[in-house]
């Protein structure tokens, strides 16, 4: 499949303003100008050895800030302890151009080719890596644990059998392959059904797919409950339920939640649920 530029670049500002919308705090997505971030360039990558798509990648992607730098909280995350890879900062730049590139900048893993990039890291060994890949176009969302918690999409067995004894492409074991209309889609359904729940910029709370919603605890199934009691899902993207009564109510307690909503919520999500 061949990368388009702008589809991908579309749909992650698209996610990006919908985790805005939903939990991340007084955040602004940045669109890149048109000619690109200029502290982005060949010269400022040069340690992460990357292809010429790459950088015009990197150049043109969305990223976010904080709309008041000095009460910034947090690193923004994507989905559970995985935070976005922001190219632009220092703090990147400075790893890139001493050569520190495992764990912050790179996923620890087999290298990297230079036809791919991250775009979300994973906080220690606990959260997700996601990589694009500019030579054939999918998204690789890989668990550092190399035990992923989602099902094995259909593109798994045809990227295996296309790589099978290439020993340069090991890096993709423990990955799972989307489109990244499926990858951005997927994710968007794992926050409308509940299965991820944003608190704040740089916390996402989840059920990983293995558990049943029964399994959940018992603070799990009340932020489900505060969630729903706001209206959410509302559109499904983000919009028209009350973000502000559900912060409020994640500092109170309700002797309303006893058995009976626990079983009532566990039920509602049983019924949202997809694979």
């Amino acid at each position: 499949m061949a990368f388009d530029q702008v589809e991908f670049i579309t749909l992650l500002t698209d996610y990006y303003e919908f985790c805005n919308r939903i939990f991340w705090d007084h955040s602004v997505v940045a669109e890149a100008p048109n000619n690109g971030w200029p502290s982005i360039t060949q010269s400022t990558m040069a340690n992460l050895h990357k292809t010429d798509a790459v950088i015009d990648l990197l150049r043109h992607m969305p990223f976010v800030d904080f709309v008041e730098p000095d009460k910034a909280h947090g690193k923004h995350v994507i989905m559970v302890n995985t935070r976005i890879q922001d190219y632009r900062s220092d703090e990147m730049q400075n790893r890139i151009r001493d050569g520190d590139l495992e764990y912050y900048v790179e996923p620890i893993c087999d290298p990297l080719p230079p036809s791919c990039i991250s775009f979300g890291n994973s906080n220690g060994r606990n959260g997700y890596n996601l990589v694009v890949n500019t030579a054939d176009g999918y998204v690789y969302w890989g668990d550092p644990n190399g035990q992923h918690d989602e099902p094995a999409p259909e593109l798994n067995a045809v990227v295996q059998e296309r790589y099978a004894g290439n020993e340069t492409e090991r890096w993709r074991e423990g990955f799972n392959v989307y489109r990244p209309s499926e990858f951005f889609a997927l994710c968007k359904q794992r926050f409308r059904e509940l299965r991820w729940i944003g608190l704040q910029t740089d916390v996402v709370e989840a059920v990983p797919m293995e558990w049943d919603f029964d399994d959940a605890g018992d603070e799990f199934k009340a932020l489900v409950r505060k969630m729903r009691r706001a209206g959410w899902p509302g559109d499904g993207e983000g919009r028209d339920w009350d973000r502000e009564a559900f912060e409020a109510a994640l500092n109170m307690y309700s002797d309303e939640e006893d058995e009976d909503a626990v079983r009532e919520a566990t039920k509602a999500l049983d019924d949202t649920h997809v694979h």
